[in-house]
């Protein structure tokens, strides 16, 4: 099963719910169904780079020491001991788009490039 999380800050202060709520032009522009929202999750379906491999993105807001950050999980059926690379693609989607679509946030960190869990 592939997993990819990206972990953003907001560049100012925003309550867990404000900080959720500003991933929907994100979910918008991926062309994700949302399933399931409450006050600090959200959990969306979107289709893989080959319209075959069904992906689900979770947004989880998690209270840090240093304020809240946004926690942006994408899962899929496919294998990480082949790369995953339907879904690596599809990460690199949500991580550009998420630096367009959420001006208001900055990556502070990518299970892809900087490890499998943030310290």
């Amino acid at each position: 099963m592939a997993r990819f999380l990206l972990v953003l800050r907001p560049r100012e202060n925003q309550t867990p719910a404000a900080l959720l709520n500003g991933i929907d032009p994100l979910l918008e522009a991926l062309h994700a169904e949302v399933d399931h929202r409450t006050p600090a999750h959200v959990s969306a379906l979107l289709k893989g780079a080959a319209e075959s491999q069904r992906m689900q993105l979770f947004a989880d807001v998690q209270a840090k020491a240093e304020g809240p950050v946004l926690e942006l999980v994408l899962l899929s059926r496919e294998a990480m001991g082949t790369g995953a690379p339907q879904t690596r693609q599809a990460f690199e989607h949500v991580v550009n788009l998420s630096g367009s679509h959420m001006p208001s946030c900055e990556a502070i960190f990518r299970s892809d490039r900087d490890g499998a869990l943030p310290t």
